[in-house]
C-alpha cells in the first residue's frame, strides 16, 4: 500500500523522521508519496534521513508537484496548513486518512477527502524525537457506493451472522492494529472515544509543550538570578525534565511533590508561594483556554 504525505513542513517531518525507521512489513506501506506545491523542499532532508537510518524506503519515495492528490486504496497523512485543505482534490477513496490538522474535524475531512477510515491525531512537537504524546480519535466512515466485489463479500457473511460479526471484528482490529503502529513510529498512540476528548488533549499534549517550557525558562532564570552559569542552569533544569518523566510513569505529581517536601524546608516554601499565587490554577486555565480557542476555530472551518 503506497502512503501520500500531503504536505511537507515541521510536523510532516516529524512524522515521517519515526516512519522511515520501521519496516514496510510493519506499516502495511510500500511506498512513500510527498505531494504538494513544492514537495523537493523536503527531497535533500529525507533522502540524508533515510540514509543515515539506513532505512527500507530509501529507494521508493516520489514527489508529485501537484495538487490533485490520488487517494484511491492509499494511505494519506494530511500535514499541510489547515487553511491550504481547500487548495487540494482529492480522487476516489482512501483505505486510512491520517490528519494532523488543528481545528479541522471530522465533518470537515468528510467534505474534502473520502475514505473508508479517519484517524484524527493531536500531536506535539516530541514526534521529532520519536517522543510525541499523541491522542488520536478513530472514525470509520460508512460508503454508499460499495463496488460489486464489496457487495458480494456481505452478502456472503450475511447467510451466517455469527461469521458476519466475526470477520467485522477481526477487519476492526486489524484496523486499529495498523493506526497503532502508524502513529506509534514518532511516539504514543493513546486512542480516545470522541472530537471532544480529542480536543480536551490540547491541554494535555497539543499546547501544554509550550506551557512546560514556560516553567523550565522560569527554573532556568532564578538558577541565573542565583549565580548560576546559564549553560549550568540549561544543563540541570533538562535533566530535571528527564527525570520528572521517569517519575511519572511510576508516580502522580501529588505523590513527587510530597518525595521533595520536607517540613519547614524550602521547597514547602515555594510550594506555599505557588498556592498564595495560584499557580496550578492558572496553569489549568490557560489550557482550558487553548481548547476554547481551537473549538472556536474548527466551528468556524465547519462553517465556511
Amino acid at each position: 500500500m503506497e502512503l501520500v504525505v500531503v504536505g511537507y513542513g515541521n510536523m510532516a517531518k516529524a512524522i515521517l523522521g519515526g516512519l522511515i525507521r520501521q519496516s514496510k512489513e510493519l506499516l502495511d506501506i510500500t511506498k512513500i508519496v510527498i505531494a504538494g506545491r513544492a514537495p523537493r523542499k523536503i527531497e535533500a532532508w529525507l533522502q540524508e534521513s533515510m540514509q543515515t537510518c539506513r532505512s527500507e524506503f530509501l529507494n521508493d519515495v516520489i514527489y508529485e508537484t501537484t495538487y490533485d492528490i490520488e487517494c484511491d486504496g492509499r494511505v494519506v497523512l494530511l500535514a499541510c496548513k489547515p487553511y491550504n485543505l481547500d487548495s487540494f482534490i482529492f480522487h476516489g477513496r482512501a483505505h486510512i486518512v491520517y490528519s494532523v490538522l488543528a481545528g479541522i474535524n471530522a465533518g470537515v475531512l468528510h467534505n474534502h477527502i473520502q475514505s473508508y477510515h479517519y484517524a484524527l491525531i493531536m500531536p506535539n512537537v516530541g514526534a521529532r524525537y520519536n517522543l510525541s504524546s499523541s491522542a488520536v480519535l478513530w472514525q470509520q466512515h460508512a460508503t454508499k457506493n460499495q463496488t460489486i466485489k464489496e457487495v458480494g463479500k456481505v452478502l456472503n457473511l450475511m447467510i451466517d451472522s455469527h461469521n458476519m460479526q466475526e470477520a467485522h471484528e477481526k477487519n476492526n482490529a486489524h484496523i486499529q492494529t495498523q493506526i497503532m503502529r502508524f502513529v506509534s513510529s514518532f511516539g504514543n498512540c493513546e486512542f480516545v472515544e470522541s472530537e471532544e476528548e480529542l480536543f480536551a488533549s490540547i491541554a494535555t499534549n497539543g499546547s501544554s509543550p509550550a506551557l512546560l517550557a514556560l516553567v523550565a525558562q522560569g527554573l532556568i532564570n532564578a538558577g541565573v538570578k542565583q549565580g548560576l552559569k546559564l549553560e549550568t542552569s540549561q544543563r540541570l533544569v533538562q535533566k530535571t525534565f528527564e527525570g520528572m518523566a521517569a517519575l511519572l510513569k511510576e508516580k502522580s505529581p501529588q505523590e513527587i511533590k510530597d518525595l521533595v517536601t520536607s517540613p519547614g524546608g524550602t521547597t514547602a516554601e515555594a510550594l506555599l508561594f505557588c498556592d498564595e499565587n495560584s499557580v496550578q490554577g492558572n496553569i489549568a486555565r490557560a489550557c482550558v483556554k487553548a481548547v476554547e480557542k481551537a473549538k472556536e476555530i474548527a466551528s468556524k472551518q465547519a462553517n465556511i
